[in-house]
């Protein structure tokens, strides 16, 4: 073929012509520069890797949504409410109500997982022992839709022993000082003490985490603030910053190491009671008899006279009642015990007491059911719960409806 001389271009349609090759340049170069994701590791993930995501967690103004716990079916009034009644359901119950992620990672953490679980025989004892009693906070954590984890609070503060007293004062299922305790409506005197009752000392505990939940809105921090104190929580906040809380990475600064293993302690026993066959533990399954709260019987001076009078056990009305030090007939103490469901209702006659019950004490009849009056609660509300109305509920307690509801507050459910 013979040799064409080339013809040269118009100056014009070689400008568009370098330009269209330099656009085209510029775009191979920008997809060939794009990242690709990193290979995933060949194996099975280490147990570490399996916590995920890791701490810390930025603060919201409010509380992140958490799937509700199954609830039973409300009967019609005035029947009660299916109760947790074996260790199975206890524990899947719990476990739902945690808020994801419930393991996490860090060293903080693990160690404290492998110290509960290393030991499973005796974490297994003592949760079985805390059965009847876990479940009653557990069931009082959900009607005040909190955190599953603040039912973790009693195995760090005190085993699950309503009896358990501290060095420096504290005492009770929750661990509470004499003053906290009576700032939040518990009675603690000489005769008795609100803190060794699980009915009273748990109200004001979870009255006092509903409150401080709703400052914080995360459990860590609200569980923070009641380690430590709000107070010292908050200046925490004011100088290092409110947006993210941490156990594990000791945030918000200037807490105690105290303060932070407390979370800690609190994520590794969620993490423990949700996975407890990746960590080597058996959760007890035991059926039991659920805890409710009557009023003492009407002649009852003692622990013992009511457990004649309901057909229980002295010992088991002791353990669930530790409060009373000198029987429960004493003025202006309060006759509210925890009785396993199940016990005989009916006064025997002549039940024998070792005083007379005093002129003002009160003392309604057996089948008289209460209510302890909670933080945000109406009498609307209470009305509506117990299929009553609020002109019955208000006069059955001689109160004006019109007015605000003290927390701690045990009304009268009328018939």
């Amino acid at each position: 073929m013979p040799d064409v001389e080339p013809v040269p271009l118009p100056p014009e349609l070689a400008r568009l012509i370098r330009r269209a090759l330099l656009v085209l340049v510029l775009a191979g170069f920008g997809v060939g520069c794009t990242t690709l994701p990193a290979p995933a590791p060949d194996g099975p993930p280490e147990l570490a890797e399996i916590d995920e995501p890791a701490e810390p967690v930025a603060l919201a103004p409010t509380p992140a949504p958490r799937p509700a716990p199954p609830r039973p079916e409300a009967a019609a009034a005035p029947a009660a409410p299916a109760r947790i009644s074996d260790g199975r359901e206890l524990f899947e119950r719990l476990a739902a109500s945690f808020t994801p992620p419930v393991c996490v990672r860090g060293d903080h953490n693990r160690q404290w997982r492998r110290r509960y679980a290393g030991h499973p025989s005796s974490f297994e004892r003592q949760l079985r022992e805390a059965l009847p009693l876990l479940a009653y906070v557990v069931e009082a954590v959900e009607e005040r839709d909190l955190p599953g984890e603040f039912a973790l609070i009693p195995i760090v503060e005190s085993g699950y022993r309503p009896e358990a007293r501290g060095p420096g004062g504290p005492a009770g299922l929750w661990q509470m000082i004499g003053s906290t305790a009576r700032n939040h409506g518990v009675q603690v005197g000489r005769g008795y003490d609100g803190r060794l009752s699980p009915v009273d000392a748990t109200d004001a505990a979870l009255g006092y985490l509903a409150t401080l939940h709703a400052e914080f809105g995360d459990w860590r921090a609200t569980a923070m603030a009641y380690n430590a104190g709000e107070g010292r929580l908050r200046r925490a906040f004011a100088r290092h910053g409110a947006s993210q809380v941490s156990g594990e990475r000791r945030l918000p600064a200037g807490l105690s190491n105290v303060t932070y293993a407390y979370v800690a302690k609190l994520h590794a026993l969620a993490c423990l009671i949700a996975e407890p066959g990746r960590h080597g533990l058996t959760l007890p399954t035991d059926p039991f008899s659920p805890l409710e709260v009557r009023r003492a019987p009407d002649g009852a001076t003692r622990l013992d006279d009511a457990a004649r009078a309901w057909g229980t056990a002295a010992e088991t009305l002791a353990r669930w009642n530790p409060a009373y030090r000198a029987g429960i007939a004493r003025t202006g103490a309060p006759r509210r015990l925890l009785v396993p469901m199940g016990a005989t209702v009916a006064m025997a006659p002549n039940t024998p007491s070792s005083a007379p019950v005093a002129a003002n004490a009160e003392t309604p009849t057996e089948a008289t059911r209460e209510h302890t009056v909670r933080s945000g609660e109406t009498l609307w509300r209470i009305a509506r719960r117990y299929g009553t109305t609020v002109r019955a509920l208000a006069e059955a307690n001689g109160i004006d409806a019109s007015r605000p509801l003290r927390i701690g507050k045990v009304l009268r459910i009328p018939d």
